[in-house]
């Protein structure tokens, strides 16, 4: 696995390729394809220059590469020299192979976690808007296969069931020091909130945006999708479709943050919150994760920043 390679390794494996660019050097002219390589571990740099153009235009995004290569250090970070690559093919046996990142969470446990939460909501609309959603056999085994991003945050497997609990759960506690909060509208926008994600990414090798993911983005995907199955549902009152609708629409917080509308209720706000404490939170331990044993983290262009992961073990000795 990536996670677990050291300069000096010598790897014959397979790994997903996730991008590729031909560059030049600097020094020269002379080509070599720059790839970035994945597994359920992580992603890995790597550089090839023997037949780089010929190897670039038979290899895309998202294949199954078989690869030769050897681990060296650049820049202070792993990196592959690859001496040679091939497309897997049908004789390669990849029945072992993990290459796209899961939740280490068990799904038959969160989706009994989800049911709690469903189960909690005590107006009869609201609840009978969450049966349709989540007790759609194909519609529920979907959402508990989806990731939470391509990049940022819960970009895995399982990652967005994950989220979405962790959000409402925090949502709700917190709601406890605010009385008058409606705590149904809360659970149900916290379980609602994402669900536009099932259509926005698709993941087969790689997670990567849909068409339609793309197009419109998984906010205005997902309040659609709550209010064709709120019109299977005659009873439910206009002012609760426009409130949970509102929750959905604004949950990100900020127009800059790509909500069409920013929180306007007290639910509202504290929908926002919990979205982006976890999000952030989740985020950070990735990094945390990936940059481990360093001080500092590289620079984390989403969050136009740095983060701080510990202090010099040296100077800890020394104190």
């Amino acid at each position: 696995m990536i996670s677990d390679l050291k300069p000096g390794d010598n790897i014959l494996s397979f790994y997903v390729l996730r991008k590729k660019e031909m560059r030049t050097t600097r020094e020269s002219d002379e080509f070599y394809a720059a790839l970035e390589l994945g597994d359920a571990s992580g992603r890995i740099n790597g550089s090839l220059w023997t037949d780089a153009k010929k190897t670039y235009e038979i290899i895309d995004v998202g294949d199954i590469l078989k690869v030769k290569a050897k681990v060296i250090d650049y820049k202070s970070r792993k990196h592959l020299h690859v001496q040679k690559l091939r497309k897997a093919n049908e004789k390669d046996d990849l029945s072992e192979v993990e290459l796209v990142p899961k939740s280490d969470k068990d799904s038959n446990d969160l989706l009994l976690q989800l049911d709690a939460l469903i189960a909690r909501v005590q107006e009869p609309t609201l609840r009978q808007l969450l049966d349709l959603i989540f007790q759609d056999d194909d519609f529920r085994k979907r959402f508990a296969r989806a990731p939470g991003g391509k990049l940022w945050h819960h970009n895995y497997l399982g990652g967005l069931l994950e989220h979405t609990l962790a959000v409402t759960n925090i949502a709700v506690q917190v709601a406890q020091n605010y009385p008058g909060v409606n705590e149904d509208l809360l659970i149900s926008a916290g379980l609602l909130h994402d669900i536009g994600k099932v259509a926005t990414y698709r993941c087969e090798t790689v997670i990567d945006f849909t068409d339609h993911g793309r197009l419109l983005g998984h906010i205005v995907i997902g309040s659609q999708m709550v209010a064709d199955k709120i019109k299977q549902l005659p009873a439910f009152p206009e002012e609760l479709a426009k409130q949970l609708q509102h929750l959905i629409l604004s949950h990100q917080g900020k127009l800059e943050q790509a909500s069409p509308v920013v929180p306007m209720t007290l639910e509202g706000i504290l929908l926002y919150y919990a979205d982006e404490m976890y999000s952030k939170a989740n985020a950070f331990l990735r990094v945390k994760r990936k940059d481990a044993g360093r001080r500092w983290s590289t620079f984390v262009s989403l969050m136009n920043q740095y983060f701080y992961l510990g202090p010099d073990p040296d100077l800890q000795k020394e104190s």
